[in-house]
């Protein structure tokens, strides 16, 4: 038996305290999930408080609790699979991966868009360019690719680098959003009125879904344990301090986009970079464009370079336990990484991406990408809460966590009813299609048709080969 486990692929530990701050931050704040919360005006800061406390909070107390009873590499995953089984720990993994390789390409495109700001305005034409969106993404994505491949204490260090840039960004950008707002006035004059978000139009209520989606992350922690040093203190540590952190930057973020860009003409997809290259024209600060946008590149590429190091783990738990290939959960003999992994990774995530934008508009494919992520992404959060509350009730794992939850065992079922509740209301709103898509039907088969396609080929792999030798 010692000599079987002693067989197994060990990761090696790489991450401290202060590597798992910097990954919550790169890895929840999401400069496109900025922008289509902005789009409610004023009225996004009471959603963001809503999105706070009905989500957020619970989330990360779920979180801590579910990762001080079942600790280990998997995270969510051995969580569900204690409470449910394994049929339904391969069903989260499943929806959980599968989200981020149909949110991968969005996320790509953001950073190719966002980069053309660089060199001024000579290149945004090319911004509905395919051949432009398509190759840049592709060297991106296989450049990240490698660096994850030759170990996290190198791949680490993009993230560090793009959670800098998350920082100089937002400083940035407040200062310039300050300056604007004493010199020539906010873009979007302020009324309390508007901080009640209109309710009737359904052009923009589906953003809501994008709000709650902005503060996931805190969990990829949790599923890298198994490379984390003193993970069970470590991983609470921080998605205590990177929640503070996250929700300041998204008030900060959001005060200064209104500040500057007026109502109905901030962007989706590039809005940040589109705020700088606004104000350079607006104050004349030369060269702020340029600097704006290759912050937003460098903390973009940042956010994909910490979600594609997380989500490589996840086919790499579920390949040990054989419901995959075991090929993939193969480690690199001599750089200690799921390297098979991610090259499948990288691959599926080209041939999605290449599909995505060919004959479509960019904005429309990256709404239609981002959309069907959420829907899949908050299936697996529907289980973990589910877990929470299992785990509470029948006091299984070790000692919880949360000192609220072992004095007053009942709180745990009103942060569950929390998290599902406003889950839940997101989800339907993924599959409600924004202003920003022309044709409303396809967008509504396209989103579910596609999201029943998907899981259906994790039903196969499940149901018809349940075990690989």
């Amino acid at each position: 038996m010692a000599n079987k486990e002693a067989s197994q692929p060990r990761l090696k530990k790489a991450l401290g305290l202060r590597d798992l701050i910097l990954l919550n931050i790169a890895c929840v704040v999401g400069l496109s999930s900025l922008t289509q919360a902005a789009q409610f005006g004023w009225g996004s800061f009471v959603l963001w408080i809503a999105a706070m406390v009905f989500y957020l909070i619970p989330s990360g107390l779920m979180i801590i609790d579910l990762n001080s009873r079942v600790p280990g590499e998997g995270g969510f995953y051995l969580w569900t699979k204690t409470a449910f089984g394994e049929k339904h720990a391969f069903i989260a993994a499943w929806c959980y991966w599968l989200s981020n390789i149909v949110w991968f390409p969005a996320v790509l495109l953001t950073i190719v868009l966002s980069s053309l700001y660089i060199f001024g305005d000579q290149y945004l034409d090319l911004k509905e360019d395919f051949w432009v969106a398509g190759i840049i993404s592709l060297i991106v994505l296989w450049a990240t690719i490698l660096l994850n491949i030759y170990g996290l204490k190198f791949g680490k260090w993009l993230q560090n680098i793009g959670a800098i840039a998350l920082w100089l960004l937002f400083g940035l950008l407040f200062v310039v959003a300050l300056y604007a707002f004493f010199t020539v006035g906010s873009a979007q004059p302020f009324e309390s009125s508007k901080l009640i978000p209109d309710w009737t139009d359904w052009g923009i209520i589906p953003f809501f879904a994008a709000i709650t989606f902005s503060f996931g992350g805190l969990e990829l922690s949790s599923v890298m344990a198994g490379e984390v040093k003193k993970a069970s203190k470590n991983i609470i540590r921080s998605v205590i301090i990177s929640a503070v952190i996250i929700a300041i930057l998204y008030a900060i973020g959001t005060f200064s986009l209104l500040v500057i860009i007026p109502e109905g003409d901030l962007q989706i997809v590039d809005g940040i970079a589109q705020t700088f290259y606004v104000m350079d024209t607006r104050i004349g600060f030369p060269y702020l464009g340029m600097i704006g946008a290759i912050l937003v590149t460098l903390s973009t590429l940042g956010l994909f370079a910490s979600w594609t190091t997380g989500t490589a783990r996840l086919p790499f738990v579920i390949g040990i336990d054989r419901y995959l290939p075991p090929v993939l959960g193969k480690i690199h003999p001599r750089y200690g990484t799921p390297h098979i992994a991610l090259w499948v990774q990288g691959i599926l995530i080209s041939i999605l991406l290449l599909v995505a934008i060919s004959g479509t508009l960019v904005e429309e494919a990256y709404v239609y990408l981002y959309d069907m992520s959420v829907l899949l992404y908050f299936i697996p959060f529907i289980y973990m809460f589910l877990a929470l509350w299992k785990h509470n009730r029948r006091n299984t794992g070790g000692q919880s966590g949360v000192a609220m939850f072992r004095k007053y065992p009942s709180s745990a079922r009103w942060v569950v009813i929390m998290g599902i509740a406003i889950i839940s209301l997101s989800i339907i709103l993924a599959v409600i299609p924004s202003e920003a898509i022309e044709n409303k039907s396809l967008f509504l088969v396209k989103i579910v048709g596609t999201t029943v396609i998907l899981m259906g080929i994790g039903a196969l792999f499940f149901f018809i080969k349940p075990r690989f030798s």
